[in-house]
């Protein structure tokens, strides 16, 4: 672990989660596409996903079963919405073999897609940047691609330069750069600067638009 993902994990683990998201979601540790970003999301979603597996192993059977109720609601209007299952989606990404990896990438499309429909846009418009950063990020190294640097920018034009992705690519490349400008907190200096729904909804359509133009 380097020197600052150790200090940024320090930060994470002496906070609540409800305060780490915060902190994240306003870029106390680097901008959407910086590697602290990232690191900072990926630890915060283990601290999340170890925190949840102890709770769930203290619960009773029916505990448990009512615990996970609201998954295959959500991508039930998932589905009615864009068109698209867990099932199917879950195929496009077969190149990703790690299941942890798996499970946080659906968990974070329910949860992008729940705070969409409930008001709460940047952070909506956050996560399914995030998504599109780790997708990209794993289907460049599935096809054995190097970007230049670890930024949402330096994936999108290694696939640029490789032909990948072409039609989503094009789609995306200037609207995934607004989704990464539009979520730092100075950019909000007016209602008219705030983020709309139309805009996470975007976002959040963008996941798939992406997924649906892998090749594997």
């Amino acid at each position: 672990m380097k020197g600052y993902e150790k200090e940024i994990a320090d930060q994470i683990d002496s906070i609540p989660i409800a305060q780490a998201r915060m902190k994240i979601a306003s870029g106390s540790f680097g901008g959407i596409g910086s590697p602290a970003h990232s690191f900072a999301s990926s630890w915060l979603s283990a601290k999340e996903a170890n925190l949840r597996d102890s709770k769930e192993a203290k619960m009773k059977p029916s505990d448990k079963a009512a615990s996970h109720f609201p998954s295959p609601n959500t991508w039930h209007e998932i589905e009615r919405e864009y068109g698209i299952t867990k099932r199917t989606f879950s195929k496009k990404i077969n190149f990703i073999h790690d299941q942890f990896i798996k499970k946080i990438i659906f968990r974070d499309i329910e949860q992008a897609y729940l705070l969409a429909q409930h008001g709460y846009h940047k952070p909506s418009v956050i996560l399914s940047g995030g998504v599109i950063e780790e997708l990209l990020r794993l289907y460049l190294i599935y096809k054995n691609v190097s970007a230049p640097s670890n930024k949402l920018d330096a994936y999108i034009k290694a696939c640029e330069d490789k032909g990948l992705l072409k039609t989503a690519i094009h789609k995306l490349a200037d609207s995934v750069r607004q989704f990464r400008n539009i979520v730092h907190l100075e950019r909000e200096a007016s209602p008219r600067q705030t983020i709309s729904k139309a805009t996470a909804k975007g976002a959040f359509s963008s996941v798939f638009t992406i997924a649906n133009d892998f090749e594997v």
